[in-house]
């Protein structure tokens, strides 16, 4: 039997890991390998294999993924996420370059619940609120807390927010409702966006845990499946 497969460890930090573990499950569940996805892009496997386990892909073969494998415009959002970090980190530590930190002792956050399910359906442009539920898990209160979009705030196939969203003042024990006003992409494509929460000084409050944070994925379909039942049928009467 072949060896399982062995997932990259998500590095908050580097959501090119993400983007490349999202490249590698859109190859398999296509059922191609990585030598034959190399000879079909014309590259190495091993470079396949590099950028799949958190390398820094070219646009052109996310770009080929993304059509290859019917990305639909997924694996775009998440590069343009890649590519904005660095520049993010670097704004988060005053043009400098980021300190590695670790989150405060006693400091913790459990995801509970939120609205709009992945995959959720819209039209293009259509405005929707996201709203998640976190719990203060730890011993640390909440205060002058927010949200951040970690990429950019708007562009082709991206959904739309503005840079932070507060966050209650939250208790140890409590739960955090938190809203983001969004709007999805204005055309056909799937985009999913990312959220992490900031201190009052715009750093990051768990910089080593929780993977890229808070989600939101929609497709954007310019018509919605009619819902409405059909008539029924006329009978003699």
């Amino acid at each position: 039997m072949p060896r399982p497969q062995k997932l990259p460890h998500l590095v908050p930090r580097q959501p090119k890991t993400q983007l490349g573990l999202s490249m590698q499950k859109l190859r398999m569940v296509s059922g191609w390998t990585a030598k034959a996805t190399a000879e079909a892009f014309g590259c190495h496997p091993s470079h396949i294999s590099r950028i799949e386990h958190g390398g820094t892909p070219s646009r052109a073969l996310v770009l080929f993924y993304d059509e290859t494998f019917q990305g639909d415009g997924l694996l775009l959002s998440l590069l343009e996420v890649t590519e904005h970090a660095a520049e993010q980190d670097r704004r988060r530590a005053g043009g400098h370059r980021p300190e590695i930190k670790l989150a405060v002792p006693g400091d913790a956050s459990t995801f509970v619940d939120d609205t709009i399910a992945h995959g959720t359906l819209m039209t293009p442009g259509q405005l929707f609120v996201k709203t998640w539920r976190v719990r203060n898990s730890g011993i640390v209160p909440w205060r002058s807390r927010r949200l951040e979009r970690q990429g950019p705030l708007t562009g082709p196939g991206l959904i739309t927010s503005v840079r932070y969203y507060d966050v209650p003042d939250t208790d140890p024990g409590s739960i955090a409702a938190i809203s983001a006003p969004l709007k999805a992409p204005t055309y056909d494509v799937a985009s999913i966006a990312y959220f992490k929460m900031v201190d009052s000084d715009g750093a990051l409050c768990f910089p080593d845990r929780y993977q890229l944070g808070l989600d939101v994925l929609v497709l954007v379909r310019g018509q919605l499946p009619d819902k409405t039942p059909p008539p029924e049928p006329a009978t003699d009467g």
